[in-house]
């Protein structure tokens, strides 16, 4: 099978060389498969749309490697709110117990110094960005092949890896069940969390999902 797949590979330099290319990319996530490119490529983006069929509206989310690197995205929050979340992505790592993980993703203000530079396509048609730092060492890894002048936060477009109305995919199978020919693949396992994700708002705490 591998040989007839344009793009599979277990290497996160390989993985970012690809979606360097404005090419798309499947890998795993912490429950299931996500389909992701540069955020910052328009084009890239759009494609991602169109297979999923998938309204621009909705905004998309990003995933990054570390809070640090999200500094200037949380500078605008107050201590309990930074708080807050940076506890939740934490605790999606260090939780013992394997059902009690969850993913946590927040829509975070964008600051007036960032307004001009952060990507309208991917915010949809909201004022604030879908931000989470991914639990996922080897997709942390892979954020960080991504860091460069023109995407400082390491940003990839993460959403679920299916056609609307179909089911998130939970494996290599499939995801290429579903898109074949049309992406690559970062080949490894998902680590397995049992919860849903989460979306909440950064400045309310409110749950959106």
């Amino acid at each position: 099978m591998s040989q007839s797949i344009p793009f599979i590979t277990d290497s996160a330099t390989q993985a970012a060389n690809w979606l360097k290319e404005a090419k798309l990319l499947a890998y795993p996530t912490e429950s299931v498969w996500g389909i992701g490119c540069d955020p910052y490529n328009k084009a890239a983006v759009q494609r991602i749309l169109d297979i999923k069929q998938r309204p621009q509206a909705k905004g998309m989310i990003v995933i990054t490697d570390s809070v640090e690197r999200l500094s200037p995205l949380l500078a605008s929050l107050n201590n309990a709110q930074r708080q807050q979340i940076i506890d939740s992505w934490q605790s999606d790592v260090n939780d013992s117990e394997l059902h009690n993980r969850q993913a946590h993703t927040w829509l975070l203000p964008i600051p007036q110094t960032l307004s001009t530079t952060m990507p309208s396509w991917i915010m949809g048609e909201h004022q604030t960005i879908a931000v989470r730092v991914i639990a996922h060492p080897i997709i942390r890894e892979l954020c960080q092949q991504m860091v460069s002048e023109n995407n400082p936060f390491g940003f990839i477009v993460s959403t679920s890896c299916n056609p609307s109305g179909q089911a998130p995919a939970s494996t290599f199978d499939t995801a290429y069940g579903y898109f074949g020919e049309q992406i690559g693949y970062f080949q490894a396992d998902t680590l397995g969390y049992i919860l849903p994700s989460q979306i909440r708002d950064a400045t309310t705490g409110s749950v959106i999902r």
